[in-house]
């Protein structure tokens, strides 16, 4: 005689567990996408701000050097145009020199807080200019810090936080931007400060969001500084202050001991 099968239920697929995982997926989603949009126009801004950094200054050289050779016949060429010559091939030079400060090489992928704020500074220097704010920097002097991450990455981070700040400052009348950097244990802390708009003390929360914005901006750049700062196992908050800066960006980072 057969035996007989023991009767197994068929599994039934309750509807409210679906939805939960479909929508749980969809947020997922939308999360990544959003990274990868902040990730792809910071990425375009910072090599906009590589090539108006090179262009810049090479370009005005070129049309200098152009202006007086163009000009100018070998017999007419005075000490004064030799000179003018000799200047704008500095420049050319410095330039490219400093270029390749925005690109430091290490055979461990290593490189020191001192090239890191160079190279903001070199990055920023024409909008820093142009607005007429003045940069203050408080570096320890006694050591010197390395960090073991992605040099262009945490580059376009603080990038993002000095382009930040420069827009907050537009109708600043003595407009101010101050870094400070210390170590604290394993980290290295660098605070950015600056006297421009102020943040409502209720939108602290929101100013990281993807899209938010105060100051008209893409409200890219702060949700990605935060978005690489937690995948580098660091963190950045934001402090008010009642001194002569408004607001702070602390930015902590991991450090070779």
């Amino acid at each position: 005689m057969a035996k007989k099968k023991k009767y197994i239920p068929k599994a039934r697929h309750n509807p409210e567990v679906h939805a939960r995982k479909l929508e749980k997926n969809r947020s997922e989603i939308n999360r990544i996408n959003k990274t990868v949009e902040a990730l792809t126009a910071s990425h375009d801004i910072h090599i906009s701000y590589l090539g108006n950094f090179a262009r810049h200054d090479i370009k005005n050289s070129i049309q200098s050097m152009d202006s007086i050779l163009s000009t100018t016949s070998a017999e007419e060429i005075t000490e004064e145009n030799i000179l003018s010559l000799k200047a704008n091939l500095k420049i050319i030079r410095e330039t490219m020199d400093n270029f390749s400060k925005l690109i430091p090489y290490s055979k461990d992928e290593r490189f020191t807080l001192k090239n890191l704020i160079i190279a903001v500074e070199l990055l920023t220097r024409n909008d820093l200019y142009k607005n007429k704010i003045k940069l203050t920097k408080e570096l320890p002097k006694e050591i010197d810090i390395f960090l073991n991450l992605p040099f262009q990455s945490i580059l376009q981070m603080f990038n993002n936080l000095v382009i930040n700040a420069i827009k907050a400052l537009e109708n600043s009348e003595t407009p101010n931007i101050k870094i400070f950097a210390y170590v604290n244990e394993d980290y290295l802390i660098i605070e950015l400060s600056d006297n421009g708009m102020k943040i409502n003390e209720k939108d602290v929360e929101k100013i990281f969001d993807f899209g938010y914005s105060t100051t008209d901006g893409s409200g890219i750049g702060l949700y990605h500084a935060k978005y690489l700062c937690e995948l580098f196992n660091g963190k950045i908050e934001v402090r008010f202050e009642k001194n002569d800066y408004c607001k702070t960006f602390l930015v902590h980072l991991p450090i070779i001991k």
